[in-house]
């Protein structure tokens, strides 16, 4: 427990978060990591021949914590549990800006920003699957948020030979595509006064269903950082975008609040259809009060 205590510790002062976080990381997503370095080893034992790692999706919404939550259990597997693992961010396969221009004139202007489903390049994530799954050297690309497009190639994530657990971390990474009629009535005055006819919505529904649905297949495990609300991804987007002028400082792509506010409208749809519905099919769900603790862990055994 020493070693694990000093691992946690680091990756705390690294990714320079408060020093309650060695609390959580202890109480809730040790477990988590231990009952999924059981599950690895029951499938390993399963497919003896197979290169194919341990797939893990997670989901949450935005600034919920899962991308601190991968990277931790991506530390921890890599130093702790002995193993080689590997975190891809729905984000870093968003469209270029270029792609997302081209869809915007041929499809709808809400798709020229990134966010929604129909806004990644899916087939780029389903053959990065396809080669983790293979055990194949890669690059894994990279999203560069300041300037709103995709990194060059030469600073793309290097993954060499096999590995053993994969996590995929995304906002809307295991939400499923809602029913038809549900897309009827506008949720939000951006869907009311900038797609009035639904063409937008039904877009990103139909991406849902036929482009991400399918690689869902690749996941074994998921876990869900549920937030208490929609409201709640308005306070938390600020925090991330504080956080990224910090690390970047005053670049043009950094929001102001007014236009947090327009920009989470984007994601309120789904974010509300997600806190519904993923729990059915999530195998581990933390419950997270306003403020980010967590209230409550459930496991799904299946």
């Amino acid at each position: 427990m020493l070693k694990l205590t000093k691992l946690i510790e680091q990756y705390i002062a690294k990714e320079k978060l408060p020093n309650a976080y060695l609390d959580v990381a202890l109480k809730w997503f040790k477990p988590l990591c231990d009952s999924i370095d059981l599950h690895q080893k029951k499938s390993k034992q399963t497919k003896d021949a197979s290169p194919c790692p341990f797939f893990i999706g997670i989901n949450g919404c935005q600034g919920s914590g899962k991308s601190t939550l991968s990277g931790l259990m991506s530390y921890l597997f890599n130093e702790y549990y002995g193993k080689k693992s590997v975190v891809l961010s729905l984000d870093d396969f968003y469209f270029t800006k270029l792609e997302r221009t081209n869809l915007a004139q041929t499809v709808h202007p809400l798709l020229l920003t990134r966010g929604v489903p129909g806004t990644h390049d899916t087939q780029l994530m389903s053959d990065v699957f396809a080669s983790l799954a293979s055990g194949e050297a890669l690059s894994i690309p990279t999203f560069d948020k300041s300037i709103d497009d995709r990194a060059p190639m030469s600073m793309w994530q290097e993954v060499a030979g096999p590995v053993d657990i994969v996590i995929v971390e995304g906002w809307c990474w295991g939400t499923h595509a809602q029913d038809n009629k549900a897309l009827a009535t506008p949720i939000n005055s951006l869907e009311k006064n900038s797609d009035s006819d639904g063409t937008w919505r039904s877009y990103v529904n139909n991406a849902l269903l036929t482009q991400y649905t399918p690689l869902y297949s690749y996941m074994d495990s998921w876990v869900f950082l549920k937030a208490p609300s929609f409201d709640a991804v308005y306070a938390w987007r600020r925090q991330q975008e504080k956080k990224l002028k910090l690390r970047v400082g005053n670049a043009s792509n950094i929001m102001s609040d007014e236009e947090i506010l327009t920009f989470i409208q984007y994601y309120q749809r789904l974010t509300v259809h997600t806190l519904c519905t993923l729990e059915k099919y999530a195998d581990f769900i933390f419950e997270l009060d306003n403020e980010r603790n967590i209230t409550r862990s459930r496991y799904h055994a299946k």
